[in-house]
């Protein structure tokens, strides 16, 4: 069932702009109803049935944060997200710290954005609606119980009790509660008989009040309580008189709920609410006391390969397991929490830096050693560590994730399977104020012609030993003072704002361009791996631009290969497949990256007629050590020459992985043992170029 938006914007190429990015939605969960002043507005949300709210302040009859202000009574359940001019940023700040959920900056809304915000948004009303629903149900609970009425003497014996009251705590009848004493055998805690009497002492009432008492076989009750002490007329207690309400049942399932509220449904971990509530209790006592915390990223490696070749229902068993591995791994005054999909985090309270980095280590080889079986089929995962020490110097929450995802990101970008600690001097790269910014500085790069290549060879081994080297190509940026940008900081808004397909024919471009004017450096180069996208993978434009590019360069096909991964080959199989056959045709080799879970992905190789295999670092690394890992990569190059495919291995680190693999048979090897990625223009010196290939 979809949900339904209520945007209220003045100008109709507003309606038509938002209109056109929620219909790109996959799946079209969003229904979009429009208003162009607020006094239309206010009258459609009378009507009912709205789900989340668009709101542009600047509106024909309201201006700026009164907007926003006017329509937030009219509805306190309702979520507004509100949309500023891209110079009132500070204005779009201020209506979330007045209870905004959120702030949109006009003209950079896209459909990936409003998915996101929107989801959020309407999760939030119909979790509200819910708790709203259980809220009714628990009051007719309440009305549709029999009381139970009581009188009782100052030192605490039964005068009268009604039937309900009688059954209500387990007796045959009322003589039999009345020869009971109420402190010790009604009150599951005499204590709290003492407590009772000294406020009605005070306040000579009790309103409201919960009490845990003892029914007759020792079980425990919940009531709700409102009494009274009756007095003469000197003021002395006669007796006192008053109602208990069965509320066990209720009590039980209000505890479910905020149980429900606060972890996550398929793990039983901590959910993203929670865990955010938690960290920002931490950021808090850190300011106050000093004392650090830490922040664990993780985000699964293959994971989807597991969904894709056994279904979703495989994927959510792996989870729940995988849950559980991480949860006996930490104290438990610790917090592991799901954030959504592959994505975890935990924060470990009290915890120093190097505390932090041997429980990430413990994580790494937790996850590594864990095995998930699925009808026959065994998987391996690894996984990806962003850890962030949590000081004085984090003030806010989006702060510290903020850090924690681009900490997490730098350590997939460096070859998956391995741990980031977040740097302080990262901080410039990490206090993003959103994603969007990322966006705008990505699309200025573009522009101010920023953007440069590195290159990272790979070695030949055995018989292909010998002559000219490929290289991968990996795009990097300067910032406006010159310095380059981890990849981390802005790869991850080009991937997620459509801007992939931009930074991937710039690549293609500059590449091509690089090699028409460098024929003597050519000589040492066979040629040059560039990766593709998903947009570029799915994009049926993307050939014929590699044709046209390559007819204006004039460069020989020969020597431009393309990367596609594992996963986006998967999941966009006839889009892949296509483009690879399309790429061959004009010349050009195709490589199959992040390969490796298992013999189940072969069933893809068949399918995609590419001419290398990268096989995944997470099989890689550790094989020199590890029997295991050692077989699977063997067993990757047996099969992948079988179907005439040159195997490369990725993520080789040490001389050990190094000689593993020449033992092996593998043709090529890449990593930071062979060489780090360095600018592709000092492929043009000599020496460097030879120190590259030694």
């Amino acid at each position: 069932m979809s949900a339904t938006v209520l945007l209220i914007a003045p100008q109709k190429d507003d309606h038509t702009r938002v209109g056109q990015a929620l219909a790109g939605i996959r799946g079209a969960p969003f229904r979009l109803e429009t208003a162009g002043t607020l006094a239309d507005g206010l009258a459609r949300l009378k009507l009912g049935r709205i789900d989340a709210i668009l709101l542009d302040l600047n509106l024909p009859d309201s201006l700026g944060l009164t907007t926003f202000l006017r329509v937030q009574p009219k509805a306190p359940q309702i979520p507004v997200v509100v949309i500023t001019d891209p110079t009132d940023d500070d204005l779009g700040r201020n209506a979330v710290d007045r209870g905004a959920l959120d702030y949109l900056v006009k003209d950079q809304v896209t459909t990936q954005l409003l998915d996101k915000v929107l989801r959020y948004a309407t999760e939030r009303t119909h979790t509200l609606k819910a708790l709203k629903a259980s809220e009714q149900r628990y009051r007719e609970l309440f009305q549709n119980v029999t009381a139970g009425v009581f009188q009782t003497t100052p030192d605490g014996k039964f005068m009268a009790a009604n039937p309900a009251l009688v059954r209500m705590l387990g007796y045959d009848s009322e003589d039999e509660l009345l020869a009971v004493d109420v402190a010790q055998d009604i009150y599951m805690d005499p204590g709290h008989r003492e407590a009772w009497v000294a406020e009605m002492a005070e306040g000579g009432e009790v309103r409201n009040a919960e009490l845990v008492l003892k029914r007759r076989d020792g079980s425990k009750i919940v009531v709700l309580e409102n009494s009274r002490a009756v007095r003469d007329s000197e003021g002395r207690v006669i007796f006192y008189e008053g109602t208990l309400t069965d509320i066990t049942a209720a009590h039980e399932l209000s505890q479910q709920l905020s149980y429900d509220a606060s972890h996550d449904v398929l793990t039983g971990l901590a959910n993203r609410r929670e865990f955010e509530m938690r960290l920002q209790r931490a950021i808090e006592m850190t300011q106050a006391t000093g004392v650090t915390h830490a922040v664990c990223y993780l985000d699964l490696d293959r994971f989807k390969v597991v969904n894709d070749t056994c279904g979703h229902v495989a994927g959510d068993e792996l989870l729940r397991q995988l849950g559980h591995v991480l949860q006996v791994k930490v104290r438990s005054a610790d917090v592991v929490a799901r954030l959504g999909g592959d994505e975890f985090v935990m924060l470990l309270h009290n915890c120093g830096p190097s505390d932090a980095v041997q429980v990430a280590n413990n994580l790494l080889k937790a996850v590594a050693a864990f095995q998930f079986i699925w009808a026959q089929h065994t998987f391996t995962l690894g996984v990806s560590i962003g850890v962030v020490l949590v000081n004085a110097n984090f003030r806010r929450l989006a702060q510290v994730m903020n850090a924690a995802d681009t900490a997490c990101y730098s350590a997939k970008d460096a070859g998956r399977n391995r741990i980031h600690v977040f740097q302080e001097d990262e901080e410039v790269v990490a206090r993003r104020h959103g994603e969007m910014e990322w966006v705008a500085r990505a699309k200025r790069a573009l522009v101010d012609n920023r953007l440069f290549l590195e290159a990272q060879p790979m070695l030949a081994l055995g018989d292909s030993a010998g002559g000219a080297m490929p290289y991968e190509l990996l795009v990097r940026m300067r910032d406006e003072s010159g310095r380059s940008v981890p990849p981390g900081a802005f790869l991850p808004s080009v991937e997620r704002y459509n801007l992939s397909v931009r930074y991937d024919r710039w690549v293609i471009a500059a590449a091509l361009d690089w090699v028409a004017r460098h024929e003597q450096a050519m000589t040492r180069v066979s040629r040059f791996f560039i990766n593709l996208s998903k947009d570029s993978v799915v994009d049926p434009e993307t050939a014929s631009f590699v044709r046209q590019a390559l007819s204006g360069a004039g460069v020989d096909p020969a020597r431009i290969g393309f990367e596609i991964s594992e996963n986006v080959a998967i999941a966009n199989l006839s889009s892949a497949n296509q483009l690879i056959n399309d790429l061959r045709r004009l010349g050009c080799l195709t490589s199959l990256d992040d390969f490796g879970s298992g013999v189940s992905s072969f069933a893809y190789v068949k399918a995609l007629a590419v001419d290398y295999i990268k096989i995944d670092g997470m099989f890689v690394g550790n094989i020199s050590q590890d029997k295991v890992d050692y077989a699977m990569v063997r067993s990757i190059k047996d099969i992948g020459h079988v179907m005439g495919k040159k195997i490369v291995a990725e993520s080789v680190e040490t001389p050990a992985v190094l000689e593993k693999l020449r033992e092996i048979g593998i043709d090529f090897a890449q990593g930071f043992e062979v060489g780090e990625p360095r600018p592709i223009d000092e492929l043009a010196s000599v020496e460097v170029a030879d120190l590259l290939a030694g």
